[in-house]
């Protein structure tokens, strides 16, 4: 890829679901893209691939974001995962640890790692937390997740506070909760016992009755707030709530 690029993203969780499908729409809107986690299956002249588990903090506390030079560039932490569903009192440790470190640990990483890179050179700047529902409300089963897409909204939202008391005029970032999508997380979810999460059957309806989101119309909204973030002045949003 040459390192010098008008518009630029990085997206992280790219093998499936909306991480797949917004690399793809970006692609098409002739931005180029760097993919970041364990693996993915697209080939574009314009899109490359960086490996990385995003629950190894080794490696992530040594990875770099390159010196490129654009005009704008967008990194967009989708990874997320949602371990053990079940009650606090019947979780794994290692599940635990590992939801905490993906959604939380390293998207703050990737953060900070991206803005002391970018923010003094660059003239337009702008992350997109993928955040969820979850995090503003108890879900049962789901602790450990809801309580780690709260902290996506948090720290998304203090970042925000930051920027505007050091009157940063060149960087947006917004936490976006895109709905319920049709992704593997969803099979997950419909494959947790009933004993164990209580509102399983409400899961198993929502997909019966066709109401799931496709990742493909979720990515074309992501796509409308990345074009017009100045327009979303909310940093917590809803992907219903963009304006384009």
């Amino acid at each position: 890829m040459d390192s010098r690029q008008n518009k630029l993203a990085f997206v992280t969780g790219v093998s499936s679901g909306i991480g797949e499908a917004l690399v793809n729409t970006l692609l098409e809107k002739n931005y180029s893209v760097v993919g970041l986690g364990r693996k993915s299956s697209i080939t574009h002249p314009n899109f490359s691939f960086y490996q990385i588990d995003l629950s190894d903090t080794s490696r992530l506390e040594n990875f770099t974001f390159d010196a490129y030079d654009a005009n704008e560039i967008v990194l967009v932490n989708n990874a997320g995962i949602i371990g053990d569903i079940a009650p606090v009192g019947d979780l794994k440790s290692n599940s635990i640890k590992e939801i905490i470190t993906t959604n939380v640990i390293a998207l703050q990483i990737l953060c900070n790692k991206f803005i002391h890179q970018f923010l003094t050179k660059t003239p337009h700047l702008h992350i997109v937390n993928i955040s969820s529902g979850a995090g503003k409300r108890p879900i049962d089963a789901w602790a450990t997740y809801c309580s780690s897409k709260a902290a996506v909204d948090l720290f998304s939202q203090t970042i925000q506070e930051e920027m505007k008391a050091r009157n940063s005029q060149n960087f947006f970032i917004h936490a976006v909760a895109p709905g319920i999508v049709d992704t593997n997380m969803q099979v997950q979810i419909r494959a947790a016992s009933p004993d164990k999460f209580l509102a399983s059957q409400r899961f198993h309806d929502i997909k019966n009755n066709n109401e799931l989101s496709s990742p493909v119309s979720v990515a074309q909204r992501l796509f409308e707030l990345i074009k017009n973030p100045a327009k979303n002045e909310n940093c917590i949003i809803s992907l219903s709530d963009i304006k384009c």
